[in-house]
């Protein structure tokens, strides 16, 4: 008895660092970091809630650095995926980066309460914002100076409406602006800058309006979910994630992103504001 008892002794002290090494050896939690566009941002973030929540042992992030920023980190290997709110450029393409279409999206111009008007052409806008038209009474308005507010340059939004509203129409952008490093900040200078104008995207609508700012109409059309869709809204464009090449079947950054176009990520993009695909 003693002896069965000493070699059962010894097989446990034996076998036990088996068992604690075994139940030490947790599988390593992967870390993944998103960033780039300030606009993309909410539908980033909350798809990676709610993504982690149906994927343990997965953790990402996203780094709100503007459209631009993120795509550099992006090739330089910082970042997996970019949020984009504007088009690549060409040298961005022949890079081997592409463009991966997650939602639709507006930019709506609003004005300060105090300008009191209500619509604009995209002619009158492209004037304004070119600098040609300073003076609110040259659209309709009262006799006062205009206060343009606009994107930083590394902004997708910023790109978005170069290119849509001044590009189009052969106009080069005013450099007497104030500038707004985000859309937060942008809808608060709206709404505290008296005469002034800006753009900004329309899942931010609420953010100039809450601070009693005005979103105007565009060529009598506004940037609603429906004149997105029906492409009459002028003002309209696309949001990405962006990969360097294209994706790797299996991986995270592919789950991730077949999650955003699933029926639960589209849900998300319409519930934080802008327009599911």
């Amino acid at each position: 008895m003693k002896k069965t008892m000493i070699i059962l002794v010894m097989l446990a002290i034996a076998i036990s660092p088996m068992f604690a090494n075994g139940s030490s050896e947790a599988k390593p939690v992967e870390e993944y970091t998103f960033g780039g566009s300030s606009t993309v941002a909410p539908v980033a973030e909350a798809a990676i809630e709610q993504y982690q929540k149906e994927n343990a042992g997965v953790k990402l992030s996203y780094e709100t650095l503007g459209s631009s920023v993120g795509i550099k980190q992006l090739q330089e290997g910082t970042l997996s995926l970019a949020g984009s709110s504007r088009e690549l450029k060409s040298s961005e393409l022949a890079a081997g980066l592409i463009p991966h279409t997650i939602a639709l999206d507006a930019l709506s111009v609003a004005i300060n309460s105090s300008v009191g008007i209500a619509n604009l052409t995209i002619q009158q806008l492209s004037a304004i914002f070119s600098g040609e038209i300073t003076n609110w009474k040259e659209v309709g308005g009262k006799d006062a100076s205009i206060v343009l507010i606009v994107r930083d340059e590394s902004s997708g939004t910023y790109g978005s409406f170069k290119e849509i509203v001044l590009d189009s129409q052969k106009k080069t952008p005013s450099k007497n602006a104030i500038v707004a490093r985000e859309n937060g900040e942008l809808a608060a200078k709206i709404a505290s800058t008296t005469n002034s104008i800006g753009y900004i995207g329309m899942a931010f609508n609420h953010l100039v309006t809450e601070k009693g700012g005005t979103i105007l109409s565009i060529d009598g059309v506004n940037p609603s979910e429906a004149n997105v869709k029906n492409g009459t809204y002028p003002i309209r464009r696309e949001l990405y994630v962006v990969t360097k090449g294209d994706f790797v079947a299996g991986s995270v950054q592919k789950s991730f992103f077949d999650f955003l176009l699933s029926k639960k990520g589209q849900a998300i993009v319409s519930e934080v504001g802008f327009v599911s695909l």
